[in-house]
């Protein structure tokens, strides 16, 4: 059963707030900037000018796709038409590109629409188009057909031979359409795996080999033993990482509602939370296609691929945090975020506290575990040393620096809405970085984060500007792509893997935040996680209808406060959802600037109920034109089956298969 609470926005508007003239204004410049894009940086049927025709490889088709992922997000938050109709055009002009790229394995770089061969640090990045098109057209055939065929990949009985059912694990640290046997690290002609990119840069992440430091591998004949040692230590078993493809199988849950998908994601991530339990409460880095911890790096638990000794807990991290957000989405308790959240306490617990100034210190802690020695390599960006210089080494961990600038303490206060973990998050505060309480535009990045700190100043009430900022910021942002365009005289300077992604004026955060309260999805490959989202029930689509402006104002455990401004000159009709897949349910509604008018014990110039358990999954608002609303909803959260289906056909019954 599909409820709605109704309410009527009654309060004048007719000279709208600041940041809702900007928020519309800004969804109409993206549009401007997209178009100049798709003019001079695709060809004319949307083909992206990477691969070159003589190219053979096998990295770099998840950029190309960055260049346009967020566009049919943006679409689903109320940007225009073309954002979802240019976005397919060069999605599937970049599907037959990657069909026709060869590899040095004898088939091409894109099999089956999937990449070959890859990690999912990469396909978590080229698979957010996948999601966000769920968010956007869930009625899309070719969409839904696609999520259930990614995710297929991933079942024991696939060709590819991903996954190991029995086992619970994902066979190779890379995988993909066609499966872990073809993880070969030399294929990848020195770049991006080659030691002058990563390894002298980042560390050599075992002590046990023949090199006295990083910087040894820049010698070619050195490198080429790299490649060796990788393949020996790295090309087979399972890795954190892979815990990104919980993503996947929630994709396809999200389109059919088939259990399968759900018991695949609990499943797979007992199996990692069984594997912590057993290295004494930290996750390991490797696990062998056996299940033995360590089995390809005699017995250690650390040194895998993107692991503790690699990349550290920016990498390490992310799997964790997917999963377990994954799988309260699906099964709505909060309990998996203990996962995430035993993991981080450990860094916590092993941290360093650097006195800043009189008042504040920053904690430093662990980004990386590993045997002791000599790492020599680049440690700039504040990481604690001794007095000699080298990396600071104690008990095993090292790479000691502040966590801001990882998402994963945001996220689990986020999804949880715990005062602890909200707390979690002051206490790993960079009190050396940027004022929370400040916005800068050259501070993002191509995950379009860097400011979650600074919005969240704006929910604790201590950054009332914050809105108007991010909205000034993103069209500054927006406008050093176009100069950059048009210095360029519409011509890549350089056409790399890159450079479509580069060039992306289509910058969709400040509209996650602001409209629908929510972070920016972990880049590397999560859904996105909101309080509520907007419909246009008129022209029975997703996002805000034209000329409405939305922003909410307060995230909190008890649930959210929202404005609704019309800014345009016509009467609109809105349908505010609870959670971005209906996940969640309004409980008492408050209204400042309107009146109920009609669902379940509605009346008056409030509406409320107080029945928690048969709360609106919506609620539906008449906005005339030059009117604002403002909303206190209490939320039950988690307590849905979540679906990508649009409110209209959950009242009708419909699953988000049935119909765009």
């Amino acid at each position: 059963m599909f409820e709605t609470f109704d309410a009527e926005a009654t309060a004048d508007a007719t000279h709208p707030p600041a940041w809702a003239r900007e928020q519309r204004d800004v969804f109409d410049l993206l549009a401007d900037a997209r178009d100049r894009l798709l003019d001079d940086y695709v060809d004319a049927d949307g083909t992206p000018l990477w691969p070159p025709d003589d190219h053979v490889g096998v990295d770099g088709f998840d950029d190309v796709i960055e260049g346009f992922y967020n566009w049919p997000l943006v679409y689903a938050m109320g940007g225009d038409r073309a954002f979802l109709d240019e976005s397919r055009r060069v999605y599937e002009a970049a599907l037959e590109r990657g069909a026709d790229t060869p590899t040095p394995f004898g088939h091409p770089m894109v099999v089956d629409e999937f990449e070959q061969c890859r990690d999912w640090f990469h396909l978590g990045e080229g698979n957010l188009y996948t999601y966000n098109m769920g968010l956007a057209a869930p009625g899309d055939e070719a969409v839904r057909e696609r999520a259930e065929r990614f995710a297929g990949l991933y079942f024991g009985d696939h060709p590819a031979d991903n996954y190991d059912a029995d086992r619970r694990l994902v066979r190779g640290p890379m995988n993909g359409s066609m499966g872990p046997e073809f993880c070969d690290f030399s294929a990848y002609d020195h770049h991006p795996y080659g030691a002058e990119y990563r390894w002298a840069r980042h560390g050599l992440p075992w002590r046990d080999l023949e090199f006295d430091e990083a910087a040894d591998l820049l010698d070619p004949d050195n490198e080429e033993r790299l490649f060796e040692v990788l393949n020996e230590r790295c090309a087979a078993g399972d890795i954190p990482l892979n815990l990104n493809v919980t993503s996947l199988m929630t994709n396809a849950y999200l389109h059919t509602g088939d259990d399968r998908y759900r018991e695949w994601v609990t499943d797979y991530l007992a199996a990692w939370r069984e594997r912590t339990a057993d290295n004494g409460g930290l996750i390991p880095d490797n696990v062998g296609r056996s299940g033995e911890i360590g089995e390809h790096l005699d017995g250690s638990w650390f040194g895998g691929y993107y692991g503790w000794s690699w990349g550290g807990w920016h990498y390490v991290g992310i799997g964790p945090t997917v999963a377990a957000e994954n799988a309260v989405l699906l099964e709505g308790d909060r309990e998996y975020l203990e996962f995430p959240r035993s993991q981080l306490d450990r860094l916590i617990d092993a941290g360093i506290e650097v006195p800043e100034d009189d008042v504040h210190s920053t904690l430093y802690v662990p980004h990386k575990y590993g045997a002791p020695g000599d790492y020599h390599y680049d440690a700039s960006g504040g990481v604690l040393t001794e007095d000699d210089g080298e990396v600071l080494h104690r008990d095993g961990w090292y790479e000691f620096k502040p966590h801001q600038d990882d998402p994963y303490a945001v996220h689990l206060w986020y999804v949880s809405q715990t005062e602890a973990d909200r707390e979690r998050v002051r206490r790993l505060r960079d009190w050396g970085a940027r004022d929370w309480k400040r916005v800068d535009p050259r501070a993002s990045n191509k995950h379009g984060d860097g400011h979650e700190y600074a919005w969240l100043a704006y929910l604790d009430g201590e950054f009332p500007d914050y809105p108007e900022r991010i909205l000034d910021a993103t069209r500054e942002h927006v406008g050093e792509r176009l100069d950059l365009m048009d210095a360029e005289g519409g011509e890549p300077t350089t056409v790399d893997e890159d450079y479509l992604r580069d060039r992306n004026p289509v910058f969709h955060k400040p509209l996650l935040q602001l409209t629908m309260g929510a972070p920016q999805p972990v880049y590397y490959g999560g859904l996105v996680m909101a309080q509520v989202r907007h419909f246009d029930p008129e022209r029975e689509r997703p996002g805000l209808p034209p000329g409405v402006a939305a922003l909410v104002e307060d995230v909190s455990a008890e649930g959210v406060e929202l404005t609704l401004v019309n800014c345009g000159g016509r009467d609109r009709d809105l349908l505010v959802q609870a959670g971005a897949y209906g996940e969640h349910r309004f409980g008492s509604v408050t209204l400042d600037g309107g009146r109920a008018t009609g669902g379940p014990e509605s009346g008056g110039e409030t509406g409320s109920r107080t029945d928690r358990g048969e709360g609106a999954d919506a609620l539906r608002v008449v906005l005339p034109a030059g009117s604002r609303l403002s909303v206190r909803a209490a939320l039950d959260r988690f307590v849905d089956d979540p679906t990508y289906a649009f409110p209209w056909d959950r009242a009708d019954g419909r699953t988000a298969a049935d119909g765009e």
